[in-house]
């Protein structure tokens, strides 16, 4: 089955938020920031489609979307997404604030933990120059079907091209594996406060 992996279009936040929320619904770090067990999906979708919406008004948004063949459950929808920042850019404080009623909403009385967490990554990013992946997710749906792999191929291959690192955060330690084959090699985790699940910083050279 083919894959295509393109440039999320200017009407589809919608599609890359409910992607992405449903994707990271049972993330156990941003489960344990928001003090809550349960599924993350609604909470989630409405701070990734602010995050969204910040990325697409950009230049160069840096924002990739993959969906199935015309015989897969993806039709129609986004199957998968990944949203990057530019070497220089991060998740700052700043985006917080202009995401802060979805953030507030997803996280509530657990936003303390959200900025602790913040603060842990902005100083664990490396000082050279890299393409930051900030998600990535699969809807359950789809997931098996090479989406993953897809969504991420474009800006590897530019990664690759221009010569520049890329990096992520690693909240599952399940997908080390995934990450690893696409030439990721993991760092020391991220010291975080006593309870928190491992938060595993992943650096990739350029092959």
């Amino acid at each position: 089955m083919e894959m295509v992996a393109r440039t999320a279009g200017s009407g589809e936040t919608a599609g890359v938020a409910d992607t992405l929320a449903d994707a990271f619904s049972d993330d156990p770090v941003f489960r344990w920031s928001a003090r809550f067990d349960g599924d993350m999906t609604s909470r989630l979708r409405p701070m990734f489609t602010s995050m969204t919406e910040q990325r697409t008004t950009l230049d160069e948004p840096l924002v990739y979307v993959a969906a199935g063949d015309d015989d897969g459950p993806a039709t129609a929808e986004v199957g998968a997404a990944a949203l990057w920042y530019a070497p220089g850019q991060k998740v700052s404080f700043g985006d917080v604030v202009k995401s802060l009623p979805s953030t507030l909403s997803c996280f509530r009385w657990g936003i303390g933990r959200v900025l602790r967490l913040l603060s842990a990554t902005e100083k664990a990013h490396p000082e050279e120059p890299h393409y930051y992946l900030f998600a990535v997710g699969v809807r359950q749906e789809s997931q098996g079907r090479g989406l993953g792999s897809d969504v991420l191929g474009p800006m590897l291959e530019r990664c690759d091209d221009e010569g520049i690192a890329a990096y992520l955060e690693n909240s599952k330690p399940r997908n080390e594996a995934f990450y690893a084959r696409h030439g990721f090699e993991p760092l020391e985790p991220l010291p975080l406060p006593d309870g928190a699940p491992p938060l595993t910083p992943m650096l990739r050279s350029p092959r």
